[in-house]
This record gives C-alpha cells, sequence and structure tokens, in this order.
C-alpha cells in the first residue's frame, strides 16, 4: 500500500502499488481516443513497486517512478475520485430516480409526456423522454400514427429495438400466437416482461392500435421502487431475503424453452442500491432454489411485498389510446392490463437495458 494526500479534502488515500500501476493514464499505458488500456496486464511484473514518488504540481498531482522502469503522473483527483467508499457515496447522493405512487405521479404528469412531432425535430424532447424514463421509469409519446411502423419509428428516434423471439416490432392481440397470458383477453396483473431471460429488456413500449367491439383493456402501473423501499422500510428482513433467494422463471413454446433464476429484488453489488425488479407470478417455474425448511420465509416475504405492491394507492389506471406510445422501465415500473371484450390489437418492442443506460450517459442524465 501507499499513503497519498488529497489537499482538497485532507485525507490521505491507501492505495494498493499494484493497482496505482494498473492506472497509470500515460500515452504508452492507456488510449485517450477509444479509452481502452494498451496492455496485457501480465506486462506489469507480479512484483513492481514504487522506488521514488513526490507531489507535483502544487500538490495536484502525483509522479511515480517505478521499480519496471515506468514512470507516471496521477490528478490525486481522479484517484479520490475512484476510491469505493467516495463511488458509494456518490451514488447515494445523486441517484436521479424519484419514487412515486398513483397521487404523486398524476402530479407531474406534464414531465413524462412529448409528441412524435417534437421529438422528431427537437433533440431537447429526445433529453425529455429518457430523463422521464430515468426519474420515473415511464413515458409517452403522443401523436403517432396508428401503425406499426410508425410506432418503431417514434421508438428508434431514441433507442433501437431489442430483437427477441417476439421479433423486433411485435403485434398482439387475443390470438395465441405464444404461449402467453398477454395473447388472451383475460386479466393480467401486475408484472415485469422477461422474467426467463438471463438479460430482461429494459425497457418496453406499447401502443394501442385499435379495440373495437368491446369495453375494458385498462392498463395499470406501479412503481417497484416505491413497493420495495417501502418494504424496506416496514420489514427489513422480508426485504434482505428477497434480495436474496432466487426465483426460477421459465417460457416454454414449441421450439422455444427459456429458463433463468434471480432475486425479485436485485442490489448493485457495490452500492447496495436497487438496480433491477424481477416480478411475474404467471411466469415462475418450480420453485426449487433453496431448501424446505427456508420456503416459508420466503413465502411471508413474497406475500407482504406483493401486498404493497397491489395497493390501490399505488396504481395508475388509465386506458391507452391509439396515437399515444407509452415507454417504461421493466426493470422498475410494473404493468398489468385489465380483462377485455371485443378486437383489440396492440404493437411495440422492447429495448435492451444497455442501450437505455448509453443513451442516458451520452445525454448528461446519468454517471
Amino acid at each position: 500500500m501507499i499513503q497519498i494526500k488529497h489537499k482538497a479534502s485532507g485525507k490521505t488515500l491507501k492505495i494498493n502499488t499494484f493497482w496505482l500501476r494498473d492506472h497509470c493514464r500515460c500515452g504508452d499505458c492507456y488510449n485517450t481516443e477509444t479509452k481502452q488500456r494498451k496492455y496485457n496486464l501480465l506486462n506489469i511484473p507480479k512484483t513492481v513497486k514504487p522506488i521514488r514518488a513526490q507531489y507535483i504540481n502544487d500538490e495536484l498531482q502525483y509522479e511515480v517512478h517505478w521499480s519496471d522502469g515506468h514512470t507516471s503522473i496521477y490528478h490525486i483527483d481522479f484517484l479520490y475520485d475512484v476510491q469505493v467508499e467516495h463511488v458509494i457515496s456518490h451514488a447515494q447522493e445523486s441517484t436521479v430516480r424519484i419514487p412515486w405512487n398513483h397521487d404523486f405521479i398524476m402530479a407531474h404528469e406534464e414531465h413524462l409526456r412529448t409528441t412524435l412531432a417534437e421529438l422528431v425535430t427537437s433533440e431537447e424532447s429526445v433529453r425529455k423522454i429518457v430523463q422521464s424514463l430515468i426519474r420515473y421509469g415511464i413515458a409517452f409519446i403522443d401523436g403517432v400514427p396508428i401503425n406499426t411502423t410508425m410506432t418503431e419509428m417514434a421508438v428508434r428516434r431514441i433507442f433501437p429495438p431489442m430483437k427477441t423471439f417476439f421479433g423486433e416490432m411485435y403485434t398482439f392481440s387475443d390470438v395465441q400466437d405464444h404461449a402467453d397470458t398477454a395473447y388472451t383477453k383475460q386479466y393480467l396483473g401486475l408484472h415485469t416482461d422477461n422474467t426467463y431471460f438471463c438479460d430482461a429488456a429494459g425497457l418496453q413500449s406499447l401502443h394501442c392500435l385499435q379495440h373495437v367491439n368491446g369495453t375494458g383493456g385498462e392498463s395499470f402501473f406501479a412503481d417497484g421502487l416505491h413497493a420495495a423501499l417501502e418494504l424496506k422500510r416496514l420489514n427489513r428482513r422480508a426485504f434482505e431475503i428477497l434480495t436474496r433467494v432466487p426465483v426460477p422463471a421459465e417460457y416454454i413454446e414449441e421450439g422455444q424453452h427459456h429458463k433463468h433464476s434471480a432475486p425479485i429484488i436485485r442490489l448493485d453489488s457495490v452500492s447496495g442500491e436497487i438496480v433491477q425488479l424481477r416480478l411475474n407470478v404467471y411466469d415462475r417455474a418450480v420453485f426449487d432454489s433453496i431448501p424446505q425448511e427456508q420456503m416459508q420465509d420466503f413465502y411471508d416475504s413474497f406475500r407482504d411485498y406483493l401486498e404493497i405492491v397491489q395497493r390501490i394507492d399505488n396504481e395508475w389506471n388509465f386506458k391507452l389510446q391509439p396515437g399515444t406510445v407509452v415507454i417504461f422501465d421493466n426493470w422498475r415500473v410494473y404493468h398489468g392490463r385489465h380483462a377485455y371484450t371485443g378486437q383489440r390489437m396492440m404493437t411495440g418492442c422492447y429495448v435492451q437495458r444497455t442501450d437505455f443506460l448509453s443513451k442516458a450517459r451520452v445525454l448528461g442524465i446519468i454517471d
């Protein structure tokens, strides 16, 4: 370990010497154009150590001469910013996600909407949609012509669609094209999609193209982040169990068999922040991932969480109308649908999580 003073904070940083050598940002070690390292880790001797070091530039930089003949200069602010305790603190302080219930989201609905005309002509409208998805997990594009092609155009203005066995753009009604309750007229409770995928879609979009000769079919949404934080406040043990127990999910139809197990609440391994909520009572596979002696604790915790999720004051109910595309965070916001009669046709697509977060970083909304 080496100790380096951070003048601005007055703190002394204790830094692993191999880590320090590995994080040299000189032109021989780091490509500033590609933002990639330029060497094999094994090129650095295992026993590398500093043989001489000094503060330079009014103690804002630190120069190290290494035993392998290399010389490095570090910005001390950089060394301070990337220490894990600072990263955790920054993550907890800088989150832009805002938990919501029904009354809160209704009071902020104007921040969630833009029109296709605005989206096509304005980069600020693109930013508004992405910012809404980061903050609240849901956004709307109004004035979209009522067909799949224009729905795709609206989404592609912001994100590339994700291809799955449903296709890139999917269109569904009550015709049983896939082994999924969504392809029926039945009630569909609050859930996230793709719990059976190893990497569930990050976003989902939906556009009602038509609903004729019938009633019902209202959509409802609930903020899983709000529900999870409420569970943590009321029953920390139940929260901990749901962050730890892997829940199996499965999708089976001819030519497809997807299966994945993961906790209902997934935390960031460094910051401890909630990063993904995974809830689908329909897609649950045989629950064989924990001993039977632990089952009752899980079920009690799961029931407590579902009771919070399904509170009427947490649900936002409305009917999707032709011309409006809704986009929502499939890692955060739960969605459902009331049973309906008549003929109803929907279109939409998924978006990969990495594409969603990349866009938000490029726009400066998140780090």
